[in-house]
């Protein structure tokens, strides 16, 4: 794939030895940054949190600077309703202490943190992290002492909440934000043992398929990490990959668990 010839890119205010942190996206703006002949923009914003980690780029790598002081974008928490809370409950029952987290976005994973304040030890290695894992760090059950890689820290590429998250991950040295080519590296996520995968579907059938992007012909969600971690879990010694969503939506009009993928659904992956 050939560079980008100008990549404009949010980065928080440099610090004392010139360093911008690329905030709450390393994912691929890192990469990106780096690759020759790309002539890096960098809109420079108070606002962006300086995030730990392999996120930086230093001003003299910059072709230019522009100032901004756009609000950043906050995504509020989710309802948690009567059935994400007993699933999210389930799902904890299945963690043990000392476990290697994997969480995507929504009502269950953030359930799911809610009944995991009694764990020891757990770590953290996952594509993003919400208000809800901010919420269990700060019960202390998140230490990340087991993990055999980046131990100590909280690994992710990107995150996505409210102001009260951006807030507690600035300069804050338990998060190490890295690029996506490293956090969803099925290699990379089984070398710590005990990963816990822990994602959301839209569909799945009677063989275990699951579709997580599409309804019928409609794309829903973009292409995400869920397979990555499925495979890293997967081969993590004592891992484990968790698909969980209510069985019905629609108001209980419409199963999610079928026969066979509605036409058009996308197969993600099997489930065992």
């Amino acid at each position: 794939m050939e560079p980008a010839e100008v990549f404009l890119v949010t980065l928080s205010e440099p610090d004392e030895h010139g360093y911008c942190s690329y905030g709450l996206s390393c994912d691929f703006a890192k990469e990106a940054g780096e690759r020759p002949g790309t002539k890096v923009i960098g809109a420079v914003n108070p606002n962006m949190p300086r995030v730990m980690g392999d996120n930086f780029i230093h001003v003299s790598n910059l072709e230019a600077i522009v100032e901004s002081d756009e609000p950043i974008h906050e995504h509020g928490r989710p309802e948690i309703g009567e059935v994400e809370e007993k699933i999210g409950a389930n799902i904890a029952s299945l963690v043990r202490d000392g476990d290697c987290l994997q969480l995507g976005i929504g009502a269950i994973p953030d359930a799911v943190l809610k009944f995991l304040g009694d764990k020891k030890d757990l770590g953290i290695h996952s594509e993003m992290i919400s208000d809800g894992l901010m919420d269990l760090y700060e019960t202390g059950a998140i230490t990340g002492k087991r993990k055999n890689i980046d131990k100590g820290r909280m690994v992710i590429t990107f995150m996505m909440g409210t102001k009260e998250l951006y807030d507690f991950v600035n300069d804050n040295p338990a998060i190490c934000m890295k690029p996506v080519s490293y956090v969803n590296d099925p290699f990379i996520i089984s070398q710590n043992d005990n990963v816990v995968s822990i994602n959301s579907a839209l569909q799945t059938d009677l063989m275990g398929q699951v579709c997580a992007e599409t309804i019928g012909l409609k794309q829903y969600s973009a292409v995400g990490g869920q397979m990555d971690f499925v495979r890293g879990a997967s081969a993590s010694k004592g891992g484990r990959s968790i698909i969980a969503f209510g069985a019905t939506t629609k108001g209980g009009t419409i199963s999610k668990i079928v026969p066979f993928l509605t036409q058009g659904g996308s197969c993600h992956h099997k489930q065992k």
